[in-house]
């Protein structure tokens, strides 16, 4: 991502992240969905960041989306079972955080079997 489009996007999840919290503060409760912009800010804030912050930000965007994701998604995909309404948002959502830690299960496995075959 480039450092204008990182701009962007960063701009963009903070004014989500202002607008969803006096949403919030006027309107009432908020929805887990409702936390996607600050996914966002942390996302870009990586990206234009450098060293331990870089880290950081990476791992905080890991953890709302894992735990949003899961959050909205294990209800939604139980009302699916059970043959309720669904929340499709809700359910993409969740769709979403467990392929993600998928990924990052493989990924890290990956990396263990390329780290332990160099040493050997």
């Amino acid at each position: 991502m480039s450092r204008t489009w990182g701009r962007v996007v960063l701009t963009v999840g903070i004014v989500g992240v202002v607008v969803n919290g006096v949403d919030g503060v006027v309107g009432g409760p908020l929805a887990w969905s409702d936390a996607f912009p600050l996914f966002l800010a942390a996302v870009a804030g990586a990206e234009l960041s450098t060293g331990r912050r870089r880290r950081g930000l990476r791992a905080a965007a890991a953890v709302v989306l894992l735990t949003v994701g899961f959050a909205a998604g294990v209800p939604a995909a139980a009302h699916l079972v059970a043959g309720g309404p669904v929340d499709l948002l809700n359910l993409m959502l969740g769709v979403l955080a467990l392929l993600y830690a998928t990924v990052g299960v493989a990924a890290l496995l990956a990396r263990r079997r390329v780290n332990g075959a160099a040493s050997a």
